[in-house]
């Protein structure tokens, strides 16, 4: 590779990544500040935590680390290829390997957020089924598995991106392991939703025998589970499908095509909304997580009240 014109999009698309850049670096503080949040509710010990707010925790921390490196890797160097390109030409070498370290980066944490969200799925599928998915021997384990699953995809994309080797397996291979999460997710909360459905039924078949105001099941709880679990698989289809859907048509088309490399990086756009957007959902959906930061940020204006205070009285 002599020169950068080959990173260069051409000008019809243009605004596509230029659009999609700068979604990426508006997402990338949204997603750090909000998942740190979510980090530091769970761990404030303000409740009890279960298997799954541990792996909502994993979740978080995956999400704030794509919002904290990936994000700003990738879109900083489409803006700088795309405002400074005789520099980029100066320092292809060096340009060349920030990209890869972008590219790498964004695959590890995409596909550990893609395992995590699978692994919740099936952990809320056994919990409905009154089963277990970890004990405490198995969840150093079960940890060190899944941060160690993407780091032969992070090690491929970056020789894909610096030598062009083994990119269509690469890319077959993600498409292949996408498809078998998804699936699993779709199977689990299919489950859950059968398992609710089920409960709805026990209670409206005994409500006659139930004394008035004291059901055996509390049908309200589980009718605000049903539109969780729609809402977490909506944001789930909407992030991940698109560039699942992407890449099956790159790599049927080829690498050749521009039309199809601007819409990637515009799906990878999209994929990246999903680590700002998570936070908010558990803000909305977990009244646990919701009440840990309401005890925070009361706990900090008594704090700071009490200091005000302290400094008045000198």
């Amino acid at each position: 590779m002599s020169n950068s014109t080959m990173f260069l999009p051409p000008d019809r698309f243009l605004i596509v990544y230029v659009a999609s850049s700068i979604i990426m670096a508006v997402l990338s503080p949204v997603a750090v500040a909000g998942n740190a949040l979510i980090l530091t509710v769970i761990w404030k010990k303000t409740f009890q935590r279960t298997t799954f707010h541990i792996l909502l925790s994993g979740l978080a921390m995956s999400d704030l680390c794509t919002g904290l490196f990936a994000e700003p890797l990738v879109a900083g160097s489409v803006l700088v290829l795309l405002s400074r390109p005789k520099t980029v030409a100066d320092r292809l070498t060096l340009f060349i390997a920030i990209k890869a370290i972008g590219d790498a980066v964004t695959t590890y944490f995409l596909f550990l957020t893609l395992f995590l969200i699978s692994l919740m799925s099936v952990e809320r599928w056994l919990h409905m089924s009154q089963q277990t998915l970890m004990t405490s021997r198995r969840r150093c384990l079960t940890a060190t598995v899944i941060l160690l699953l993407p780091s032969p995809l992070a090690v491929l994309r970056f020789s894909s991106t610096t030598n062009r080797i083994y990119e269509d397996e690469l890319n077959i291979s993600l498409v292949g392991l996408t498809s078998v999460c998804i699936l699993i997710t779709s199977v689990a909360y299919c489950n859950v939703l059968r398992i609710i459905r089920r409960h709805q039924q026990h209670v409206q078949a005994n409500a006659p025998s139930q004394n008035f105001g004291k059901p055996a099941i509390n049908l309200a709880k589980y009718k605000k589970s049903v539109f969780t679990i729609l809402y977490i698989l909506a944001l789930f289809y909407f992030s991940f499908l698109p560039l699942e859907i992407a890449t099956g048509v790159y790599l049927h088309v080829g690498r050749d095509s521009q039309a199809i490399w601007a819409f990637l990086y515009a799906c990878l756009a999209l994929l990246f909304l999903s680590s700002s957007l998570n936070p908010f959902l558990y803000l909305w959906r977990m009244n646990d997580v919701r009440n840990g930061v309401k005890m925070l940020f009361c706990s900090n204006s008594k704090r700071r009240s009490k200091a005000n205070s302290d400094l008045s009285s000198l």
